[in-house]
């Protein structure tokens, strides 16, 4: 099976969608639309952060960073359902950072709205900061690197068998059983309070 042009191993996989996650996360707290509206009752200038102009951004960039750890750690359905998820989530969170930059006017006539708690917004002039259309660019780097990550995740393997329940035996070694002849893990033991790992050390007189 051949590798795909941009293939990734697990550690650059998730670079590419931890660093700018991490970066959009925190742009979330700066100012992304500022302007003004015509209410009398509004005072001067008005700024709104990107966590309140586009709140859906903080959770679904959350939603990418637990969905790599899907495709980081699961196993080969898992991986797919999760890559889906990343991929589908980074593209949301694009959407609607790119709804801000291009449409400011919305969230300001909402901030007022909500300042001067109006069921409707008022009339608004608003314009985007040089921090929303950063975020549109982390949010880019965000859908290329869930993309990568997605594509690369499927020659991946899962996590060690050491993790797994009930590892079968070592090729000639026969299993150890219990007294209905049901395999036995070192899983068992451990819930029974027996350490495993003494019964393979040396004899202690």
């Amino acid at each position: 099976m051949s590798r795909p042009l941009f293939h990734l191993d697990k550690r650059r996989s998730a670079l590419v969608v931890l660093v700018p996650a991490v970066l959009l996360l925190a742009l979330t707290t700066q100012t992304w639309a500022t302007g003004t509206a015509s209410d009398v009752l509004s005072r001067g200038t008005v700024d709104v952060s990107g966590g309140t102009a586009a709140p859906g951004v903080v959770g679904l960039t959350v939603v990418c960073v637990v969905a790599l750890l899907g495709v980081m750690t699961g196993g080969r359905i898992i991986r797919a359902a999760s890559s889906v998820v990343l991929v589908l989530a980074s593209v949301g969170a694009l959407v609607l950072i790119v709804l801000v930059a291009t449409r400011p006017t919305a969230p300001v006539g909402a901030q007022v709205a909500l300042e001067l708690a109006r069921t409707t917004a008022p009339a608004a002039a608003g314009n985007a900061t040089a921090a929303v259309w950063a975020a549109v660019g982390l949010s880019l780097l965000l859908v290329s690197g869930a993309l990568m990550a997605g594509v690369s995740s499927r020659s991946w393997s899962g996590l060690s068998s050491r993790y797994e329940r009930g590892t079968p035996p070592e090729r000639g070694t026969p299993p150890e059983r219990g007294p209905r002849g049901e395999v036995r893990s070192p899983w068992d033991e451990l819930t029974e309070g027996h350490d495993p790992t003494l019964r393979d050390g040396p004899d202690q007189t």
